[in-house]
Protein backbone atom coordinates (compact mmCIF):
# COMPACT_ATOMS: atom_id res chain seq x y z
CA UNK A 1 0.00 0.00 0.00
CA UNK A 2 1.24 3.39 -0.73
CA UNK A 3 1.99 5.82 2.15
CA UNK A 4 4.29 8.07 0.51
CA UNK A 5 2.11 10.41 -1.89
CA UNK A 6 5.46 12.07 -2.90
CA UNK A 7 8.72 11.64 -2.93
CA UNK A 8 11.89 11.81 -5.12
CA UNK A 9 13.28 9.00 -3.85
CA UNK A 10 12.45 5.06 -4.85
CA UNK A 11 11.76 2.99 -1.79
CA UNK A 12 13.22 0.17 -0.62
CA UNK A 13 10.15 -1.70 -0.69
CA UNK A 14 8.51 -1.25 -4.26
CA UNK A 15 4.67 0.13 -3.96
CA UNK A 16 5.20 2.03 -0.63
CA UNK A 17 5.64 5.28 -2.50
CA UNK A 18 4.44 7.35 -5.40
CA UNK A 19 8.05 8.98 -7.32
CA UNK A 20 8.95 12.00 -8.84
CA UNK A 21 9.92 11.36 -12.63
CA UNK A 22 11.73 13.32 -14.00
CA UNK A 23 11.26 14.03 -17.47
CA UNK A 24 14.71 13.32 -19.23
CA UNK A 25 14.97 10.00 -17.39
CA UNK A 26 12.00 7.80 -18.08
CA UNK A 27 13.57 4.78 -16.30
CA UNK A 28 10.52 2.77 -14.54
CA UNK A 29 11.24 0.21 -12.16
CA UNK A 30 8.98 -2.70 -11.34
CA UNK A 31 6.37 -2.73 -8.73
CA UNK A 32 7.04 0.84 -8.59
CA UNK A 33 4.42 4.09 -8.99
CA UNK A 34 5.05 6.93 -10.32
CA UNK A 35 3.81 10.91 -10.84
CA UNK A 36 4.80 12.80 -13.80
CA UNK A 37 4.85 16.84 -14.66
CA UNK A 38 6.18 19.85 -15.39
CA UNK A 39 7.44 21.93 -12.62
CA UNK A 40 6.80 25.51 -12.61
CA UNK A 41 10.78 26.36 -12.27
CA UNK A 42 11.83 24.52 -14.86
CA UNK A 43 9.46 25.31 -17.84
CA UNK A 44 11.72 26.14 -21.13
CA UNK A 45 10.82 28.16 -23.94
CA UNK A 46 9.84 24.78 -25.88
CA UNK A 47 7.76 24.08 -22.84
CA UNK A 48 4.85 22.88 -25.67
CA UNK A 49 7.45 20.00 -27.09
CA UNK A 50 8.01 19.80 -22.71
CA UNK A 51 4.42 19.06 -22.76
CA UNK A 52 3.96 16.55 -25.37
CA UNK A 53 6.88 14.22 -24.23
CA UNK A 54 5.11 14.55 -21.01
CA UNK A 55 1.76 13.56 -22.58
CA UNK A 56 3.22 10.30 -23.67
CA UNK A 57 4.95 9.30 -20.55
CA UNK A 58 1.77 9.76 -18.42
CA UNK A 59 0.33 7.37 -20.57
CA UNK A 60 2.29 4.66 -18.83
CA UNK A 61 0.30 2.57 -15.94
CA UNK A 62 2.69 3.09 -13.75
CA UNK A 63 2.30 6.76 -13.72
CA UNK A 64 -0.76 7.20 -11.35
CA UNK A 65 -0.57 11.09 -10.52
CA UNK A 66 0.01 14.15 -12.72
CA UNK A 67 2.72 16.62 -11.77
CA UNK A 68 4.36 18.04 -9.57
CA UNK A 69 2.73 21.11 -11.77
CA UNK A 70 1.81 24.23 -10.61
CA UNK A 71 2.95 28.16 -9.97
CA UNK A 72 5.50 29.17 -8.12
CA UNK A 73 5.20 33.51 -7.74
CA UNK A 74 8.76 33.67 -5.09
CA UNK A 75 11.02 31.00 -7.09
CA UNK A 76 10.48 30.39 -10.87
CA UNK A 77 11.96 32.94 -13.05
CA UNK A 78 9.09 31.96 -15.38
CA UNK A 79 6.03 34.73 -16.12
CA UNK A 80 3.25 33.88 -13.90
CA UNK A 81 0.90 33.94 -17.25
CA UNK A 82 3.26 31.35 -18.56
CA UNK A 83 3.55 29.10 -15.35
CA UNK A 84 -0.36 29.12 -15.79
CA UNK A 85 -0.81 28.11 -19.03
CA UNK A 86 1.58 25.17 -18.11
CA UNK A 87 -0.27 24.58 -15.47
CA UNK A 88 -3.67 24.75 -17.32
CA UNK A 89 -2.01 21.92 -20.10
CA UNK A 90 -1.58 19.44 -17.22
CA UNK A 91 -4.91 19.78 -15.67
CA UNK A 92 -6.64 19.08 -19.27
CA UNK A 93 -4.15 15.89 -18.85
CA UNK A 94 -5.72 14.94 -15.52
CA UNK A 95 -9.09 15.20 -16.35
CA UNK A 96 -8.15 13.66 -19.90
CA UNK A 97 -6.37 10.31 -18.67
CA UNK A 98 -8.07 10.19 -15.12
CA UNK A 99 -4.85 11.00 -12.99
CA UNK A 100 -4.80 12.80 -10.11
CA UNK A 101 -3.42 16.08 -10.58
CA UNK A 102 -0.01 16.51 -8.07
CA UNK A 103 0.64 20.80 -7.28
CA UNK A 104 3.64 22.87 -6.20
CA UNK A 105 2.35 26.43 -5.35
CA UNK A 106 4.07 29.09 -3.44
CA UNK A 107 2.53 32.73 -2.91
CA UNK A 108 0.11 31.98 -5.61
CA UNK A 109 -3.35 30.32 -3.52
CA UNK A 110 -5.36 32.81 -4.98
CA UNK A 111 -4.60 31.74 -8.56
CA UNK A 112 -4.86 28.10 -7.75
CA UNK A 113 -8.31 28.65 -6.60
CA UNK A 114 -9.76 30.61 -9.38
CA UNK A 115 -8.61 28.08 -11.78
CA UNK A 116 -10.26 25.30 -10.28
CA UNK A 117 -13.47 27.06 -10.03
CA UNK A 118 -12.82 28.35 -13.56
CA UNK A 119 -11.74 24.73 -15.08
CA UNK A 120 -14.45 23.11 -13.84
CA UNK A 121 -12.77 19.88 -12.70
CA UNK A 122 -13.94 16.45 -11.43
CA UNK A 123 -10.27 14.94 -10.65
CA UNK A 124 -8.55 14.96 -6.94
CA UNK A 125 -6.01 17.87 -6.80
CA UNK A 126 -3.52 17.69 -4.22
CA UNK A 127 -1.39 20.70 -3.08
CA UNK A 128 1.73 18.87 -1.99
CA UNK A 129 4.47 20.12 0.86
CA UNK A 130 1.39 22.16 2.84
CA UNK A 131 3.09 25.06 4.73
CA UNK A 132 -0.26 26.66 5.40
CA UNK A 133 -2.35 27.24 8.13
CA UNK A 134 -5.73 26.40 9.13
CA UNK A 135 -8.11 29.26 7.41
CA UNK A 136 -6.05 28.67 4.23
CA UNK A 137 -6.75 24.47 4.49
CA UNK A 138 -10.41 25.56 4.77
CA UNK A 139 -10.20 27.59 1.56
CA UNK A 140 -8.84 25.00 -0.28
CA UNK A 141 -10.49 21.98 1.40
CA UNK A 142 -14.39 24.02 0.32
CA UNK A 143 -12.97 23.85 -3.48
CA UNK A 144 -11.66 20.03 -3.03
CA UNK A 145 -8.26 20.63 -3.10
CA UNK A 146 -6.61 18.15 -1.12
CA UNK A 147 -2.86 19.12 1.16
CA UNK A 148 -0.14 16.68 1.35
CA UNK A 149 2.23 17.52 4.82
CA UNK A 150 5.72 17.05 4.63
CA UNK A 151 8.34 17.35 7.15
CA UNK A 152 7.48 21.37 7.44
CA UNK A 153 3.99 21.47 8.70
CA UNK A 154 1.45 24.00 10.74
CA UNK A 155 1.25 21.70 14.01
CA UNK A 156 -2.40 23.58 14.81
CA UNK A 157 -3.17 22.51 10.92
CA UNK A 158 -2.18 18.87 11.71
CA UNK A 159 -4.72 18.63 14.62
CA UNK A 160 -7.55 20.21 12.86
CA UNK A 161 -7.34 18.33 9.19
CA UNK A 162 -9.79 14.82 9.62
CA UNK A 163 -7.96 11.45 9.23
CA UNK A 164 -10.00 10.70 6.24
CA UNK A 165 -8.15 13.34 4.26
CA UNK A 166 -4.62 13.49 5.94
CA UNK A 167 -2.12 12.85 3.52
CA UNK A 168 1.91 12.56 4.14
CA UNK A 169 5.07 12.51 1.87
CA UNK A 170 8.77 12.71 2.19
CA UNK A 171 9.37 14.84 -1.22
CA UNK A 172 13.34 15.74 -0.96
CA UNK A 173 13.74 14.46 2.34
CA UNK A 174 15.38 10.70 2.53
CA UNK A 175 12.75 9.34 5.38
CA UNK A 176 9.40 9.21 5.51
CA UNK A 177 9.57 7.67 9.03
CA UNK A 178 10.70 10.73 10.23
CA UNK A 179 7.40 12.57 9.17
CA UNK A 180 5.46 9.79 10.56
CA UNK A 181 6.77 10.53 13.81
CA UNK A 182 6.36 13.94 13.96
CA UNK A 183 2.78 14.13 12.42
CA UNK A 184 1.69 11.43 14.97
CA UNK A 185 3.03 13.37 17.98
CA UNK A 186 1.71 16.64 16.97
CA UNK A 187 -1.76 14.76 16.91
CA UNK A 188 -1.66 11.98 19.43
CA UNK A 189 -1.80 9.01 17.27
CA UNK A 190 0.43 6.15 16.59
CA UNK A 191 2.70 6.14 13.70
CA UNK A 192 0.87 3.11 12.64
CA UNK A 193 -2.68 4.44 13.07
CA UNK A 194 -1.64 7.42 10.72
CA UNK A 195 -0.12 5.55 8.20
CA UNK A 196 -3.49 3.14 8.07
CA UNK A 197 -4.95 6.36 7.57
CA UNK A 198 -2.58 7.46 4.85
CA UNK A 199 -3.03 4.67 2.96
CA UNK A 200 -6.73 4.46 2.74
CA UNK A 201 -6.57 8.21 1.83
CA UNK A 202 -4.05 7.78 -0.97
CA UNK A 203 -6.22 4.08 -2.38
CA UNK A 204 -9.12 6.48 -2.37
CA UNK A 205 -7.72 9.61 -4.30
CA UNK A 206 -5.96 7.39 -6.65
CA UNK A 207 -9.70 5.14 -7.20
CA UNK A 208 -7.67 2.25 -6.26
Amino acid sequence: MIYNLHTHHHPDNPGEAIVQLPLNAFHLRQGHFYSVGLHPWYIADDWRVQMAKLSVMALHPQVVMIGEAGMDKKNSPVPLEVQMEVFCEHVRLSEILRKPLLIHCVKAIDELLALRKDMKTTMPWVLHGFRGGVEQWRQLSRTGIFVSLGKHFDADLACQIPMSDILLESDDSASIDVVYEHISSSIGKSTKEVRQCVERNIANILFL
